[in-house]
C-alpha cells in the first residue's frame, strides 16, 4: 500500500499545522482543512485513507462530518475523532456510529500516532484480504480458499487431476474441506452436467450402508417396501463421493471392490445386476496405508480408489489463508447490510491459534464472533473460550523451590504445543528451538 494518506481537520489554523508537520516526520502524507465543510470537499477527490477531525467546529462539526463521509460508496476513510475529556460518553456512542477511534484532549502526541498506526494496520490487512479474496474469485476453484503454498499444490493437483477419469482419495484433518476438493473435482471435469452424490460412511449403519450403496429389491428385509436404486445408480454420469471411507465395515468393503471391479451393483435381495457409471473420489482423516499393514483396510480397494492422491493441508500449515477465509465467512454470517470488522489485534490472535478443528472450527470462531460482537467491531473478549485458553500465557505455577529445572522445562514445552494444536514446528519457533529438541526434550 502506497503511505497513508491523512486528511486533518479543525478550525484552529496551528492545531493543523502542529499534527500535519508531526505526522509528516513520521512519513505519512498529510493535508489539512479548516472546516467540515473544507474537508468534504478534498475527500471528494478521493485517495485519502485516514480522517483526523476536531468535534468541535462551527459550522459542519465532527459528529456532522462522520455522518457525511458514512454516506459514501465504495472505500470510505477510518475516521478519528478529537473529542474534549467531558465529550467522551457522547464520542463512544459514535463508534456505533462509524468512527475508527476518538482521542481525548489534550491529548500526547503518542497517542495520536498509537491511533493512526493501529488504522495503518487495519487498513494494510484489509486491502490484503481484498488482494486474495480478488485472486480466489478469479481462480477456477473459487470454493478452495487461499494462495499460500500449501494450498497452490492442492490447486494444482486438482487442476491436473479434475479431467482424468481415475478414482481419487482425497486425505486430510477433520475439518480442513476435504469435501470442497471432491466438488471442485466434480465441477472441473467431463462429469460436470451429471450428479454429484456424497455419502458419509461413518454415519451409517453397517446394516443399512449395503442398502444405500447398492440398492435393494423389495421385500429383502423388513421394511424394504418396494425396490430402491443405491447411490452407486443414483451418481450415474456423475461423481460418487465416500466421505470417511477408512470407517467402512471390512463386509461392505468386499462389496465395494467387486462394484469397482464390474462397474455393477447387485441390489440386496436382487439376482439382477444394474450396471453404472460414476468416478469415485473418497475422503478420509486417517492414514489408510497404516491401516492397510494393520490389516484394517482392504489392500486391493485402496489401490482401486486412490489411483490419485490429493493431501489436504491442516490450517495451522497455512496460517497465511486466515485473513481471507475468516472475509469469506464474515460474508456469509453477517446479517445484509452488516459491517462487522475484526480489527489487528483479533486477526492476529485467529493466526496464533492452533485451529485444531481446522476451516470448520475457524468458521464457527467467526460465526460466534459476527452475533456476539457490539458495534460491529469484534474484540478479543468476543473470541471462543477454548481459543482464549489457549493464547492466554500460562499464569505463575508456583513451582516448589526444589522443582527440577527439566520437569518446568517440559510443562511449559507441552503448554506452548497445547497453544499451538500440537505442531512441533510452530511451537519450536515460538520457543526459538528445533523441533528435534522438543522431541528430545519430552522423550518423543
Amino acid at each position: 500500500m502506497t503511505p497513508l494518506r491523512i486528511l486533518v481537520v479543525d478550525d484552529q489554523a496551528d492545531m493543523c499545522a502542529f499534527l500535519r508537520d508531526v505526522l509528516v516526520d513520521h512519513g505519512y502524507d498529510v493535508a489539512t482543512a479548516s472546516s467540515g465543510a473544507g474537508a468534504l470537499d478534498l475527500l471528494e477527490g478521493g485517495g485519502f485513507h485516514l480522517v483526523i477531525s476536531d468535534i468541535r467546529m462551527p459550522g459542519m462539526d465532527g459528529v456532522a462530518l462522520l455522518d457525511e463521509i458514512k454516506k459514501g460508496t465504495g472505500f470510505t476513510p477510518f475516521v478519528i475523532l478529537v473529542t474534549a475529556f467531558g465529550d467522551v460518553a457522547d464520542t463512544v456512542g459514535l463508534l456505533d456510529r462509524g468512527a475508527y477511534d476518538y482521542v481525548i484532549k489534550p491529548f500526547r502526541i503518542e497517542q495520536i500516532l498509537v491511533a493512526v498506526r493501529r488504522a495503518e494496520r487495519e487498513l494494510r490487512l484489509r486491502r490484503r484480504v481484498e488482494e486474495l479474496e480478488g485472486r480466489a474469485a478469479t481462480g477456477r476453484f473459487p470454493e478452495l480458499l487461499g494462495t499460500s503454498p500449501a494450498m497452490g499444490r492442492v490447486l494444482a493437483l486438482v487442476e491436473k487431476v479434475a479431467p482424468a477419469e481415475g478414482s481419487v482419495l482425497v486425505q486430510g484433518e477433520t475439518g480442513t474441506g476435504k469435501e470442497l476438493v471432491a466438488r471442485a473435482l466434480h465441477r472441473a471435469s467431463g462429469r460436470r452436467g451429471g450428479p454429484f452424490v456424497p455419502v458419509n460412511c461413518a454415519s451409517i449403519p453397517e446394516g443399512l450402508l449395503e442398502s444405500e450403496l447398492f440398492g435393494h429389491a423389495r421385500g429383502a428385509f423388513t421394511g424394504a417396501a418396494g425396490d430402491k436404486a443405491g447411490l452407486f445408480v443414483a451418481a450415474d454420469g456423475g461423481t460418487l463421493f465416500l466421505d470417511e471411507i477408512g470407517e467402512m465395515p471390512p463386509a461392505i468393503q468386499a462389496k465395494l471392490l467387486r462394484a469397482l471391479q464390474e462397474r455393477r451393483v447387485r441390489p440386496v435381495g436382487s439376482t439382477a445386476y444394474t450396471p453404472f457409471d460414476v468416478r469415485v473420489v473418497a475422503a478420509t482423516n486417517r492414514d489408510l496405508l497404516a491401516d492397510v499393514r494393520a490389516g484394517r483396510f482392504r489392500e486391493d480397494i485402496y489401490y482401486r480408489i486412490a489411483t490419485f492422491v490429493i493431501p489436504v493441508p491442516p490450517l495451522r500449515e497455512r496460517r497465511e489463508d486466515v485473513p481471507v477465509l475468516v472475509e469469506a465467512f464474515v460474508a456469509r454470517h453477517a446479517a445484509r447490510g452488516r459491517t462487522v470488522s475484526f480489527p489487528p489485534e483479533v486477526l492476529r490472535a485467529f493466526m496464533d491459534y492452533g485451529w485444531p478443528g481446522n476451516v470448520r472450527e475457524l468458521e464457527s470462531a467467526v460465526e460466534r464472533c459476527v452475533y456476539v460482537c457490539d458495534g460491529g467491531r469484534v474484540s478479543l473478549d468476543d473470541l471462543p473460550p477454548e481459543m482464549l485458553r489457549a493464547l492466554t500465557p500460562p499464569e505463575q505455577p508456583g513451582w516448589p523451590d526444589d522443582a527440577p529445572l527439566e520437569a518446568v522445562e517440559r510443562a511449559y514445552i507441552r503448554h506452548v504445543l497445547d497453544r499451538c494444536g500440537g505442531n512441533k514446528v510452530r511451537a519450536a519457533e515460538i520457543l526459538g528451538i528445533n523441533r528435534k529438541t522438543i522431541q528430545r526434550k519430552l522423550g518423543d
